[in-house]
This record gives structure tokens, sequence and C-alpha cells, in this order.
């Protein structure tokens, strides 16, 4: 009745639903990691801030026109006059009109005329920020190149002194002054300054992109639809980062709208009038333009006679070959002299390679007049005489000599080469150039005779219609012109900041919660109470002193809690006497032997009489650990020596009496079969009230099974963090099979305190502390 009374007091309660045990869990962990959920949150809200901060915000740009329906009766009164006259007639609708506003092509004349492709930067210590109307300088193209063959580049812009500027493209250069046309991979292009100031601590850049992915973009950004179904009213809106730029393209979008529908409508005099006369000063400024475009291109590329100049070129490159090639004859004759001194030492240089040089020649006739007189004066001298080796040592300088001059004569040919080489590029260079000079010049000139004739004929056209009066009208008006609005939609701060709170705790206790999942190891008592219905005696906390026994120290935690595995131990065992517990686990290093020495301390405090036999023969470490005699158990198994010669008396450290293992046997579960176990166990339980069976752990090995017809009381250790989970299906089967009496658990080496008010004794010496003060 005692033991299911525990049991029911030291179980967990089964009773907690899984969504209760869950969230308890996630207390749990945010309580024991609330270090780094705080620290997660910081740098979470501090990136959602710095994202906020740094971010480009977007600002939504809206307008509204009204659509001429005439299914909906939706008229304009000058259009109704006019139709009355019999002047125009107009059929339009909401959707058509939509769908108008919707097309590529107005799309595409709105990126064109505003030459959106075209954007410029300003890039700061922090940020990269668009310019757009404020830009210190703008482009325009003269003439594009075709997409396909010049790809989106950026040109980082340095601005020189005099209106110069430079415009770097990767590796490439290009130079020119404010206002004038320049040749670009993109295209021939013209760059001027404007009336904004120039940041000199910014560097600026020029992005030039396919126009038909600005469009594709500017496509899906603007939104239109009609108010409702029962009016002609429709809304557009478009978002962008620079509001000055998205109400442009609305406004662009409508103008060109506008025009569209004009030009459709185009029927009568005076629209083509006013066409002749919105285009005629424009013709007129661009023709002068090409003219002088034309003017400079010729001044730039000095274009007199192009067949004249290609003519210079070729004789230039046939007079720097020739002068390659006599470099290169000079160069093999050094190079054979080089080889001819150091295969032949001893001879005389050969005069059909002398080199035109004065210096060198004086030296070649000094060596070869030393090498005949050291030729002779060996035939009646020997080599050591003093005459013969003062010819050699000089024969020796004037060859290092020859070897010196001939390496620097060889170097002079290399850069003779070298330059002819570089020279004979250049000319070829501006050979391969003049048939693009000559492809601009024919074009400027074309562009010319073209607009020319497009002046001619405006002018004539102009006076044959300027008799002709009327008006066109477009299907729609403007109701809203486009207007950004005051504060950007994205991104939005409330959102931003709502995301990095929840992703700052939640990430956490995501990858603690992963952590779990994945974890093999025993975490807690909740793993135990999940598979096994188990009492659990005690938990014992972590030990941080290196001490094997922590009862000596009456008021520490661990010493707490082994006062409360000893009175469960003794609740279970009060209706017996003599008990004999046996202690086992699933593996080593579950603290199975500490937790037996610190049980019998703690039991023998009680003035209790308490041995604990060491039965773990096959690693036994009690006796180096408390300093004890090796002999034991197995000397006394193996011989007739009386057993109470093994027993090792208590001690003030220790107040309980110990049996060691002794020395390793060879076959530990035939020693522990023996009959003689039996034996020594029935008397031990006639002197002593509590004896503790430390065995091996029974995961391993068969020795525990073997003693637990012996054990009244058997206690299972299993350690946090260490235990595999799977080995408590082991500690199952045990307990289906009865395989070890009386069943209970420990759970060793926990992190936290189970719940004990330990801080009770702390509070009682600063009680003391205090009246020793106030005494004082």
């Amino acid at each position: 009745m005692q033991e299911k009374r525990l049991e029911h007091i030291t179980n967990i309660n089964k009773g907690d639903s899984a969504n209760v045990k869950k969230a308890l869990t996630l207390l749990n962990d945010v309580r024991d990691y609330w270090h780094w959920v705080t620290v997660s949150l910081v740098f979470s809200v501090a990136f959602g801030l710095l994202y906020l901060r740094y971010n480009t915000p977007q600002f939504l740009v809206k307008a509204s026109i009204l659509v001429r329906d005439d299914a909906k009766g939706s008229e304009f009164g000058d259009a109704a006059f006019l139709e009355s006259m019999g002047l125009s007639s107009m059929q339009s609708s909401v959707d058509n009109e939509i769908e108008i506003l919707k097309s590529r092509t107005l799309m595409e004349s709105v990126v064109e005329d505003l030459q959106l492709n075209v954007s410029y930067y300003s890039t700061g210590r922090v940020k990269t920020t668009e310019l757009f109307e404020n830009s210190p300088f703008r482009l325009r193209f003269v003439s594009q190149a075709q997409h396909s063959k010049s790809p989106p580049g950026t040109y980082v812009v340095t601005i020189g002194a005099k209106g110069h500027y430079k415009l770097q493209l990767g590796s490439q250069t290009f130079t020119g002054i404010f206002g004038d046309s320049i040749a670009l991979p993109h295209g021939h292009c013209i760059v001027y300054r404007t009336s904004h100031l120039l940041d000199t601590q910014d560097q600026h850049s020029i992005v030039i992109q396919d126009p038909q992915i600005l469009v594709d973009h500017y496509r899906k950004a603007l939104i239109i639809a009609a108010t409702n179904k029962f009016v002609s009213t429709v809304n557009l809106s478009l978002t962008d980062a620079i509001p000055a730029k998205g109400e442009a393209v609305l406004d662009r979008l409508l103008r060109n709208y506008f025009k569209a529908s004009i030009h459709d409508k185009n029927r009568v005099a005076d629209s083509t009038i006013a066409f002749i006369n919105q285009n005629l000063n424009q013709v007129s400024v661009e023709l002068t333009d090409s003219e002088k475009a034309i003017e400079r291109f010729q001044s730039l590329h000095h274009i007199t006679d192009l067949s004249e100049n290609v003519r210079q070129l070729l004789n230039q490159s046939a007079e720097y070959g020739r002068d390659k090639s006599k470099y290169e004859v000079q160069a093999r004759s050094v190079d054979s002299l080089l080889q001819f001194l150091q295969a032949n030492p001893h001879h005389i240089v050969p005069t059909q390679l002398f080199i035109q040089n004065q210096g060198f020649l004086s030296i070649v006739e000094k060596y070869n007049a030393i090498q005949l007189a050291l030729t002779n004066d060996l035939v009646t001298m020997h080599e050591s005489h003093p005459n013969v080796l003062g010819l050699k040592a000089q024969l020796n300088r004037l060859r290092h000599d020859l070897i010196t001059n001939l390496n620097a004569q060889h170097g002079d040919l290399r850069i003779g080469m070298l330059a002819m080489s570089s020279y004979n590029d250049e000319v070829q260079r501006e050979l391969k150039r003049i048939p693009a000079i000559e492809r601009l010049f024919f074009e400027a000139k074309r562009q010319q005779q073209i607009k020319q004739e497009l002046y001619i004929l405006l002018l004539k056209k102009g006076v044959e219609t300027s008799i002709s009066r009327s008006s066109t009208f477009a299907n729609a008006r403007i109701i809203d012109k486009p207007k950004a609005g005051p504060e950007p939609v994205k991104p939005n701060k409330e959102l931003v900041m709502l995301m990095s709170g929840f992703i700052g705790i939640g990430l956490p206790l995501a990858i603690i919660h992963l952590r779990h999942i994945l974890n093999t190891r025993v975490t807690g008592k909740h793993d135990i109470a999940d598979l096994l219905n188990i009492s659990l005696l005690a938990e014992i906390s972590h030990n941080h002193s290196l001490e094997t026994s922590v009862y000596s120290h009456s008021q520490s935690p661990i010493a707490e809690q082994f006062r409360v595995l000893r009175t469960n131990v003794q609740f279970l065992s009060a209706p017996r006497q003599n008990q004999v517990i046996l202690l086992t686990s699933s593996m080593g290093g579950e603290g199975k032997s500490f937790i037996a020495v610190n049980l019998c301390g703690s039991l023998a405090l009680t003035n209790k009489k308490v041995l604990l036999l060491e039965l773990d023969l096959r690693r036994p470490r009690l006796a180096k650990d408390l300093m004890l005699k090796e002999e034991g158990f197995t000397n006394y198994i193996l011989s007739d020596v009386n057993f109470q010669e093994y027993i090792q008396q208590p001690s003030s450290k220790h107040p309980f009496a110990f049996i060691t293992a002794g020395s390793v046997p060879p076959n530990p579960a035939e020693l522990l079969g023996l009959p003689k176990v039996d034996q020594l166990i029935n008397l031990l339980k006639t002197r002593y009230d509590y004896i503790v069976l430390d065995t091996p752990p029974i995961g391993l090995v068969t020795d525990a099974r073997l003693l637990s017809h012996l054990a009244d009381m058997s206690l299972y250790v299993v350690r946090q963090q260490f235990t595999f989970k799977s080995q408590l299906e082991i500690i199952k089967d045990i307990q289906d099979a009865k395989q070890l009496p009386r069943l209970h658990l420990i759970l060793n080496d926990t992190k936290e305190m189970p719940g004990y008010n330990y801080g009770y004794y702390q509070q009682e010496k600063r009680h003391l502390f205090n009246a020793i003060r106030r005494k004082s």
C-alpha cells in the first residue's frame, strides 16, 4: 500500500493533455534559453530597423480620367457641338480605352519619350540613390545602338576641369566635353550639365538598360481599372521609388494616350497644321544640330580625304614592318654571338657576325688578339706559366665584357622590336577604324539630308493646309492629375517590425524545438513518463565538485536530494528488514557508483548499519576512487578466507562498510552464479540493515539479472542528456518481464533544481550573519 502511495506521489501526472504539455515545454524553453531569445529578438528588431532605414521606400501615384462611353451616356460638350455641325464623330467605350492604356505600344512611347532606360545614380557612404530630375548631368542619345548588341551597362562618371568628364565602363574609358557628342557602345549620345549642383563626396553613375525590360516592369506596376460598372471613370495607379518619376510616367502615359487618340482622328486640316507647327521648330533645331554635329565630327576625326589617309597609314605600316625585320636580324646575330662565345670559349670570334658598333668591335679585336697570343704562348710555355695565366685572366674579363655588351644590345633590340610592333598595331587600329568613321560620317550626312528634306516638306505642307481649320478631341479627359501620396506604401513599418519580433522570438524557439526533435538522449522526466510507468524516486542535480561523496556537506542541494532519496527508500522498505538494494543502469558513465556511495552515506547518517558491495567485476573503480584496498569480493569467492577479512571498516569520511570488487576475473558471469554468492548475501543480511549492490550496467551485460533474485529493491539510474531514449525500451522490457524486483528510477545529473527551496539554508546563514553584525 505504501509503495503504491509513493508511486502515486512521485509519478508524473498522466492526465495532462498533450497541448498543455507542449505549452509547458515551450514556456520552459523560453525560461531556460531566455538570453538567446533576447539576443535573437534584439538582432531581429535591429535588422528590421536597418531594413526600414536603408530600404528604398515605394510611393503610390494615382490619377483618374473620364472616358467617353456612348453606352453609358457620357458626353463632352465641345464634342457634342462639333458632332451637331457634322465635323466630328467619336465612338468609344471604357473597356476599349482601358486596353489601349495597357498596351505595350503606349508604354514603349513613354519609356522612349522620358528616356527611362537611362538612369542617374548617386552612391554615398551607405546607399545608392536614383537622382532622376535632380541629376547634375543628363545623357541624350543621338543614335542608339541595337539592344541585342549593347547589353545593359553602368558608366561611372568622373567630372574633370574645364567642362571635361570621363565615363568608365568596366575596363573601357571614354572622355568627352559636356555638350559635345560622344560615341559609346550603347550609341552616339550627348552628355550635358544641368542646373543641379554636383555633390563631390558621392560617386555618380549612369545606368543604361534595355528599354523592353522597363516596358515590362512598368506595365506590371501599372494598375488600370474602372471605378465601377455604372460610371465611365477610370483610375490609374503606379508604385515607384521616386514620386516625381511615377508622376512623370503617368503624366506622359496620359499625354501619349491623348496624342494617340487625337492622332487616330486627325482628319481635318487644323490637326495637320498643329502637327506641322509643333514639329517644324524641332526639325529646324535637329537640322541645325545635325549640321553642327557633322562639322564637329569632321573636326574630331580630321576628315579631309579618306583615301589619302588610308594610303599614308599603309606606307607607315610597311615602314614599321621593315624596321622590325631589321631589328629581328640584328637580334639573331647577337644570339648567335652569345651561343658562339658560350660554346667556344677558346676560339676567335668570327668577323662575319660582327655588329657595327665601334665600342663592341674594339673589344672583339682585343679579344681575338689576346686569343692568338695565348695560342702562341701555349706552344712554348706551360699552362701554369705567369704569362699564360695573365692572358687567360684578360680573356675571361673580355669574354665577360662581350657577353654583357651583347646582352645589353639584345635588350635594346627587343625594345626596338616591341616599339615597332606597337606602332604597327596602332596603325592597324587606325585602318580598322576608317570604315566605322566613314559609316558614321555618311550616317550623319544622311540624317542631315533627311532632316533638310523633312523641313522643306513641312514648310510646303504648312502653306497647303493653312486654309483648313478644324478641331480634334480625345476620347477622355483628366479628372485628377497624377499625384503621389505623401507617405510611402512600401515597406510597411508596422508589418516589418511585427515580422522582426515574430522572427526574433520564433526562430530561436524553432531551433530549440528542432534540437528537441533531433535529440536522441533523455532530456528530462517527461521523456521517462511518456514511455514508462515507473515511479521516479529522486532527481539528483549535477555535481560541480570533484568529490565523490556529497552527503558530508549537509546544506548543499545535492545532499538534500539524497535525503529525499533516502526517505523514499526507507518509506518503501518500512515493512521489511535487511533490505538488499540493487543499483544498475543501461550503460557506463550514468553515475551508478556515485549514487551508490552517496545513498549508503545518507543511510548511514540515520544510525543504520550499511554495507556497499561492489559487484561490477568487469570495471571496478570504487577502490581507486575511495582510496581503498583492492582485495575484496572475488578474492573471497575464490578462497576460503573469512569474508570479514575483506570488509573495510567505516571511517569518518565514509561512515559505512565496504567490500570492493577485488581482482578482475576472466569469467564474471559464472563467478556471480556460484552458490557462495547467495550464502554471502544471506550472511550479510544478518549483520546489516541495508546492503547496496553496485552491479554492472544491465543494458550491456547480464550480471545484474543473475543477482536480481537476491535483491529486495532495484534502483535503475538514468542520466539526463546522457542516456539514450532508445535505452528506455530496455527498462520497459525489464519491467514487463519482471526481471528486477520492485523497480524504481533515479534521474541523475539534472541541470535544474527539482523544485525544492534550497535557498532556505542560505537565508538562515544570512540571518546569522546579520545577528552577528547587530551584536558587534
